[in-house]
């Protein structure tokens, strides 16, 4: 449902903010690459917990895959920026939870399935709207592996939880923790807003009072000058 219309706002924008500003596309990339970076941080700090080595082993390739996004978009997103940003260091907050053990391995991989999809969704998007540039490979080749990982953490997910009905509970329970989280960072975003336009209306409201004040003084000033100094003739 979020999905349509986030697809349409990408397709929309991105074709004109990208081509106006180099710098805005070159933070946007390197954005993703962050992003892929904790996708995989989060793979390797589960990875500790799983005992079946095939499953470990399917893990681990998800992991070197979302690696291998992060440093395709970071390559890209040197082309735009005229020197290295500081590389940015989020706070990780760990989604499995190892201290309760094979328990939370359903929720675990319930929130790599709808991450993974919601991702696809996004780099499907960009693809579509980027046009022709270095980017749009790297989104082409993102999407196809995000599918798959989707795909993967479903598979793992019904492995776990035992049924399809019970999966798709965990599913519908980590579409909503999603959302839920996605509504408290537009929150916060919005909440800027308030202060953003008392700002704006108070520089208007200063600059009209500069410009009355200005046209007084030259409707007041015809005899006006400068006073004399002292080696002026």
């Amino acid at each position: 449902m979020v999905n349509l219309p986030r697809s349409v706002f990408i397709r929309a924008l991105v074709p004109i903010t990208w081509r106006t500003s180099a710098r805005r596309m070159g933070s946007s990339l390197r954005f993703f690459s962050v992003m892929e970076a904790d996708s995989a941080w989060q793979l390797l700090y589960a990875l500790d917990a799983v005992d079946d080595p095939s499953t470990g082993a399917l893990v681990l390739q998800h992991a070197l895959e979302e690696v291998h996004h992060a440093c395709e978009f970071e390559r890209v997103a040197m082309a735009y920026r005229s020197a290295p940003p500081p590389r940015p260091l989020p706070r990780r907050r760990p989604i499995f939870e190892r201290e309760r053990g094979a328990e939370a391995w359903p929720e675990f991989f319930a929130h790599a399935h709808v991450g993974e999809k919601d991702v696809f969704h996004q780099f499907d998007a960009y693809t579509k709207g980027v046009g022709d540039c270095p980017a749009r490979s790297v989104f082409t080749e993102a999407k196809k592996d995000e599918r798959g990982h989707a795909g993967l953490a479903y598979k793992l997910l019904l492995t776990y939880s035992g049924t399809p009905d019970k999966a798709n509970a965990f599913v519908r329970r980590a579409r909503r923790d999603r959302a839920w989280e996605t509504w408290l960072r537009f929150s916060r975003r919005l909440g800027s807003i308030p202060a953003g336009l008392f700002l704006t209306v108070l520089y208007a409201l200063g600059g009209l009072g500069s410009v009355a004040a200005c046209r007084k003084r030259m409707r007041a000033g015809a005899g006006f000058s400068y006073p004399k100094r002292k080696n002026d003739p």
